[in-house]
Formats: structure tokens, C-alpha cells, sequence
């Protein structure tokens, strides 16, 4: 039985209670299912700003990026700050989400290259929110492992966090996600910067890290020779940019504010605001080698470890809340996200007049299924930061299609098929057959799966028939009117002699 503090029980009580209650009255207010998928798009710029930040961040984050820092130093935080120079692409591309007028990301590859891009994406978006929900699982089961000191073991903390979760998103859908990453953001903040005062004073500052590790200033290089170097920086940051729009919870992210101004500011300050987070989780792994000694900890139990050993009495509930809202938070945007998919891009078989009730219902039984498949896979994983660089893989296979047809009138669904099919064959061989793998091999696999991908969507979309240019006009001039102008469109399709036909 895990020794937990009153106190301890008592916050962790109250955050329950807290969040059940806020559950219940975002249902009410689920009249459609613009409601349950985007909530509505009724969202201003501090909400979106921690939806965008509490989205990114959960538990895995923390734990993934101490444990790197734990073995390579202030290197390992590159494994968050790889995104840092991406920011300005952010600020452009979020316009186009919600200027789309759709509820997916798979809809606008429809849009784009027609009805089998759709369901490819359908497929593929699933998959990659089973693998985010799995990554962020498992890391935070490890977490929890490390803080009870192994008495509750990454299964059953997987199976605690999971029926919280299925609550949470199916009854409250999209406005009582957004409105508890708000709760959910404030208290991962407090999560990243609360270790930090008490594990400085232990380890005794900067004199106590040189006495008690041989050659303490290499501890703070930002690079590690052979493993992460300015190489590995400049492929992952571009990876994450040509990945970015493929993510599903990203068009939420972008779409469910009251403006393209409210999306921009918000997404944008929402990242950055996990960048400086991640200076927190950095630190707490350095310091670790100081108090523990290098290697005398398993690298995931890491953050985990300081939190039970560091922290006062009472502040173990704290951490666990903060555990808990973040996978809850977080799983409830990847069920909404797959439901959404699965329902508007695979399945499609409602009428219209009980379309609202039946696609609800199929979307809140399709979320059990999705779960299932995510314990599955978080149950799989070995260790942390390879369970994040398996996900840096997957958002990139359908990203080449969408910057192709952002910036190429030419690409069409031929080239996306092509790209996706070129750059999986290519990640996969990169790993089995050229044996890429670790810190070492990952901006060889990324850079051989990039150019495969970007190179066979161009090769057969050049040798193959374009896409019809009446369906091309409408999809660039729906993305560049902005909301409220929608006469724009109108005009269009006034014009138009007939239907396009989308497949």
C-alpha cells in the first residue's frame, strides 16, 4: 500500500471532485457536435494559450527530458528546445486551420487531393494520436512508479490514469478539456519550477555539483559529442516543422479560439511557454547526477525519484494531481481528435436527421476501442525518450503531403500517396536495414525519410494527371478568406457551372 501524506489525499480529493464537476457542466453545454470536437470555437487567447501549452505537455515530457539530461547533460534538452526555432512557421500556418471551415485535419487533405487522402489521413491521424496517448501513458506511469518507489507499477497506473480519462473526455467533450488544461497548464508550471529551490539547496548549489562530480562543467554543454551535435538540432527542428501540420490535435489547437488572432496568439505563446517549462525539467536531471551520482538512477524513475526524495511532505498529492490532469487532459484531446476521425472521415454513414446523435454515441464507443489500443502500446514501450522519438517518426509520413499542397499547385493525390508510402518504406529501412538508431542514427533515418518523401511526391505527381483546377481554386481561396468574408466563397461558387466532384 502507498504511504501517501493526509494532506497528500486531500489534494488529490479535492482535484477530483474539481474536475468531475467541470466535466458535468461543459456537458450541458454540447448542443452539437461542433461543440464536442472544437467546443464551439468560442475560446480567447489565455484559454487557448494554456489549451495550447497543456496539449504539448504532460507528464512523458518531463520525464523523457530528465532522464536525458540525467545521462547526457544540459544536451538532452534539445529534446523540447528542437522546437524553439520554429515558432515563426507556427504564427504563419495557423491561419489555415480554422480558415478551412472544417472539423479535422482530415478534411482538409480531402479538400485538398479528394476522398482517398481522407481516409488515409483518417487512418494514419488515429495512429498517431494511439501513439501520442501511449507515449504519454507510459511516461507518466513511470513517473508515478518512481514516486511511489515501485509500489504502484507502470500497469496499474496505466489502468488508474485510463479510467479517469474515459470519463472525463466522454462526458465533457472539447469545452471541459479546454477549460481544465487552464487548471491543468497552472499546475504544470508549478510542476516544472517547484523541484528545483529544494533540489539547489540540497545538492548545494554550483560548488556542491563541482565537488560532488568529477569535471561538473561538461554537465552544462549544450551539445553531447556523438549523440546530440548541431546536426542532430538542425534535422529534428526541421522534422517537427514538416510534421507539425499532421498532428491532429493540432487543428484543434488552432481552430477552436473565437479568432485567427485569438489561434495565433495562443498556440504560439502556449509552445513557448513550454519551452521555458522544459528549463525545469533540464535542471532537475542535471542536479540528479549531484545528488545521486551519475547512472545510480534508472534515467525515466529520475524526476520521479527527486519529487518522493526532495519535495516536504504533503507535496507528493500535489504531484500527483499534477500527473493526473495532464493525462486526463491530454487523453481526452487525442479520444476527441480520433472520434472526430474516425466518425467524419472513415466511418460517414449517419442521415442527416439523426446524424448529431447517432455520430455522438459511435464517437464515445469508438473512444474505449482507441484506449485499449493506447494502453496496448504504452505497455510496449522500454524506455521513455525512445517512446518520444518513435512519435517524432510518425507526424512526418503525411506532413510532406500537406506542405506539397500548400505550397505546389501541382501536387496531387497521386504524389500524396507516393510521399506518404516512400517516406515510411524509408524510415523503416533507415532503422532495420541501415541500423540508424538511437540519439546517433536519428537525423540520418529522419533526413533519408524526408528527402524519400518529398522527392517521390514530386517525381509522380509530375508524371501523373493534375488535380481538377476549379476543385484547386476553391481549396486556396477557402484558406486564404479569412472568417467573416465569406462572400468571397459564395461569389466563387456562384460561378462555378457545376459540383466538383471530390474523389
Amino acid at each position: 500500500m502507498v504511504q501517501l501524506h493526509w494532506f497528500d489525499v486531500v489534494v488529490l480529493a479535492g482535484y477530483f471532485v474539481a474536475v468531475v464537476c467541470v466535466g458535468l457542466l461543459a456537458q450541458r453545454r454540447i448542443k452539437n457536435m461542433d461543440d464536442y470536437y472544437l467546443g464551439g470555437r468560442r475560446f480567447g487567447k489565455a484559454f487557448m494559450t494554456m489549451y495550447a501549452f497543456g496539449a504539448g505537455t504532460h507528464a512523458d515530457s518531463a520525464v523523457g527530458l530528465a532522464a536525458q539530461t540525467y545521462k547526457l547533460g544540459m544536451a538532452g534538452i534539445w529534446y523540447q528546445w528542437c522546437q524553439i526555432f520554429n515558432t515563426p512557421f507556427y504564427w504563419l500556418l495557423s491561419p489555415i486551420f480554422r480558415r478551412a471551415r472544417c472539423l479535422t485535419t482530415g478534411d482538409i487533405y480531402e479538400m485538398r487531393y479528394g476522398r482517398s487522402l481522407g481516409i488515409l489521413y483518417g487512418f494514419w491521424g488515429v495512429a498517431i494520436n494511439v501513439g501520442y496517448f501511449g507515449v504519454t501513458l507510459f511516461g507518466s506511469a513511470r513517473l508515478i512508479e518512481a514516486l511511489t518507489a515501485g509500489k504502484i507499477t507502470v500497469f496499474w497506473a496505466v489502468l488508474l490514469m485510463i479510467g479517469a480519462c474515459v470519463f472525463y473526455s466522454l462526458v465533457g467533450g472539447m469545452i471541459a478539456t479546454i477549460w481544465n488544461e487552464f487548471l491543468q497548464g497552472m499546475m504544470t508550471i508549478v510542476m516544472s519550477f517547484l523541484l528545483l529551490p529544494f533540489l539547489w539547496w540540497a545538492v548545494g548549489g554550483i560548488p556542491g555539483v563541482k565537488a560532488s562530480v568529477a569535471n561538473a562543467d561538461s554537465l552544462f554543454r549544450m551539445v553531447a559529442p556523438g549523440q546530440i551535435g548541431l546536426f542532430w538540432i538542425i534535422l529534428v527542428s526541421l522534422n517537427q516543422v514538416v510534421g507539425f501540420p499532421s498532428a491532429p490535435h493540432i487543428f484543434s489547437n488552432n481552430a477552436a479560439g473565437r479568432t485567427e488572432l485569438d489561434n495565433r496568439i495562443g498556440f504560439c505563446a502556449g509552445v513557448t511557454l513550454k519551452r521555458l517549462c522544459s528549463i525545469g525539467w533540464a535542471f532537475a536531471g542535471v542536479l540528479a547526477v549531484a545528488y545521486y551520482g551519475a547512472g545510480k538512477i534508472e534515467p525515466d524513475h529520475i524526476f520521479g525519484s527527486l519529487i518522493r526524495d526532495i519535495l516536504p511532505v504533503g507535496f507528493a498529492g500535489l504531484m500527483l494531481a499534477c500527473i493526473m490532469a495532464s493525462v486526463m487532459d491530454n487523453g481526452a484531446v487525442f479520444v476527441l481528435t480520433s472520434s472526430a476521425l474516425f466518425t467524419r472521415n472513415l466511418l460517414r454513414t449517419f442521415k442527416a436527421e439523426e446524424r448529431t446523435r447517432l455520430e455522438l454515441r459511435v464517437s464515445r464507443w469508438f473512444s474505449f476501442l482507441f484506449v485499449c489500443a493506447s494502453v496496448g502500446l504504452a505497455l510496449s514501450f522500454d524506455n521513455v525518450p525512445s517512446a518520444i522519438r518513435f512519435m517524432w517518426a510518425l507526424t512526418p509520413m503525411l506532413g510532406i503531403a500537406f506542405w506539397l499542397g500548400l505550397w505546389w499547385r501541382r501536387a496531387n493525390r497521386y504524389g500524396a500517396w507516393a510521399s506518404f508510402l516512400a517516406a515510411t518504406l524509408a524510415w523503416w529501412l533507415g532503422i532495420n536495414a541501415f541500423g540508424w538508431r538511437g540519439d546517433t542514427g536519428l537525423p540520418y533515418v529522419m533526413s533519408f525519410y524526408i528527402l524519400a518523401g518529398v522527392g517521390a511526391g514530386a517525381i509522380v505527381s509530375l508524371l501523373t494527371r493534375p488535380e481538377p483546377q476549379q476543385a484547386l481554386d476553391r481549396f486556396f481561396l477557402t484558406i486564404n478568406t479569412p472568417i467573416g468574408q465569406e462572400a468571397r466563397l459564395q461569389r466563387f461558387e456562384a460561378q462555378q457551372p457545376a459540383a466538383v466532384e471530390a474523389s
